[in-house]
């Protein structure tokens, strides 16, 4: 019933957006920038001033991030030079390895695992993430002319981070939004899952499939069973337990991230390779992830 439940859903909407894409002529830059600039910071804003963070929690989920990037950076350097990957395709087998799906697939894979309890441990796990996925997208696709200062000021310049900002000082000063003004969030925010979901469909429909063996073996089982291990042991290392335990295992256990692959893109680093990775391992994380659900509740 896990499949049934919680990941055919996911896969529904996905579709949705997919067959969008294929009968219509849908464009996609407005919806993902109405994502990015409406739906998402609502999200954001909505959760975190219903459920205030928790200092002890967030610096967990944070010390998590650190600990989790770092160890599946060093494997998938590892990884490259094991499998014999070349060198013009390494920085695609980094950004589609180390970065998974916490946003279009991670936010809605938690709400419909946990319900509306698990969405502002999720939202945190997705906000604190942001910041490094994206400013490392940057460094690893540009590759030797990368500055690290420049990504994570650009992408200090996200929305979301000023959601956050607001839900902190609102949270600090203990100033509640009057009802006018929450609803309208409340209903914005709603949007964000789904239509995250149909980007991602709509993103997957446009990708042409290029399927080199080897580097496609290697990136499949690195992201989807190796870093779910690699999640857990964290977790163990650092004594989180609970709801938040799992939560950070589901949702960096998810397929690769879309984002990486603008910056391929930009930068021209095998944005063939790293379509074709998000697209595989995001088909082939029905199964993944059902197995992962399925042994959360035995996991010590």
């Amino acid at each position: 019933m896990l499949f049934i439940n919680i990941i055919v859903p996911i896969f529904i909407i996905i579709g949705c957006g997919w067959g969008l894409s294929r009968y219509f002529d849908v464009e996609q830059a407005p919806l993902t920038t109405s994502s990015l600039y409406l739906f998402a910071p609502a999200l954001v804003l909505s959760a975190l001033l219903k459920h205030p963070i928790n200092s002890d929690h967030a610096l967990g989920v944070l010390l998590f991030m650190i600990v989790y990037m770092a160890i599946m950076l060093l494997l998938a350097k590892v990884t490259c030079r094991i499998a014999s990957i070349d060198e013009s395709s390494k920085p695609a087998f980094t950004l589609t390895t180390a970065m998974m799906n916490i946003g279009n697939f991670g936010l809605p894979l938690s709400y419909f695992a946990f319900g509306e309890q698990g969405t502002p441990i999720a939202v945190l796990v997705f906000v604190l993430f942001n910041l490094p996925i994206g400013s490392l997208a940057i460094v690893i696709a540009q590759g030797k002319e990368a500055k690290l200062t420049t990504a994570i000021i650009n992408s200090g310049k996200i929305p979301i981070f000023h959601a956050v900002v607001i839900a902190l000082i609102f949270n600090a000063l203990q100033i509640e939004l009057p009802l006018f003004l929450l609803r309208p969030l409340d209903l914005i925010g709603q949007v964000a899952v789904p239509l995250m979901l149909v980007i991602l469909g709509i993103q997957i429909s446009r990708t042409k499939w290029i399927l080199p063996f080897k580097f496609m073996t290697a990136a499949c089982t690195l992201r989807l069973v190796i870093a779910p291990i690699v999640a857990w042991a964290t977790c163990h290392l650092l004594h989180i337990d609970g709801l938040y335990r799992d939560i950070l295992i589901l949702q960096t256990s998810t397929p690769s991230a879309v984002l990486p692959l603008l910056y391929a893109l930009r930068f021209n680093t095998r944005p063939d390779l790293v379509a074709s990775t998000i697209m595989v391992t995001t088909v082939l994380s029905g199964a993944s992830l059902t197995v992962v659900l399925y042994l959360l509740p035995y996991l010590p």
